[in-house]
């Protein structure tokens, strides 16, 4: 109580003098991340991206990394920038393609889970390299997956082969009626 009464009392003396007291100075600046950082901490978020976080987990990262979501995404665009620059043609080894498409499918992952203009980002990059490296196409089985196919003899309980076959083929509608 005392406190604030020598406050106001102290504030009443400033403003009749005349007298101000000094700006508080202004907060430091966040030092910025190098592009090394930032990309680290990236294939963080695309890591537990790719082990099913929600987009509360991606929010916590950041939060947790002190990182914020506009920072991140224009490293994002400028790794991207960088990504694209770098390849003149569409060819590359089979392993360079096999990690971009990876790549693009965890960006498309976080494009999917997250939120804001990192995921928005993302999104388009992974789209990006999947137009200039599509994955291969799959021949379409009808949704039925792989088929086995196979002839079951007999009940299947049987110890010989004969005795089971002779069930199937060798008797005839009559002795079936037995």
């Amino acid at each position: 109580m005392l406190n604030k009464i020598w406050q106001f009392l102290k504030q009443l003396i400033q403003r009749l003098l005349g007298t101000t007291p000094p700006p508080a100075p202004p907060p430091a600046p966040r030092p910025t991340l190098t592009d090394a950082e930032y990309e680290s901490k990236f294939m963080e978020i695309l890591e537990g991206v790719n082990a099913d976080w929600s987009r509360g987990d991606v929010a916590g990262f950041l939060i947790a990394k002190r990182l914020r979501d506009g920072e991140l995404a224009a490293w994002l665009r400028r790794f991207g920038t960088r990504l694209f620059e770098g390849e003149h043609d569409d060819t590359a080894a089979a392993d360079a393609v096999a990690s971009l498409q990876e790549l693009a499918r965890r960006l498309g992952l976080l494009g999917r889970v997250g939120s804001g203009e990192l995921s928005q980002v993302a999104g388009d990059i992974g789209r990006e390299i999947l137009t200039r490296f599509p994955l291969p196409v799959v021949e379409d089985d009808g949704g039925y997956g792989n088929v086995i196919e196979a002839v079951f003899v007999g009940d299947g309980l049987g110890g010989s082969g004969d005795g089971n076959r002779r069930g199937v083929e060798g008797e005839s509608d009559e002795s079936k009626k037995v």
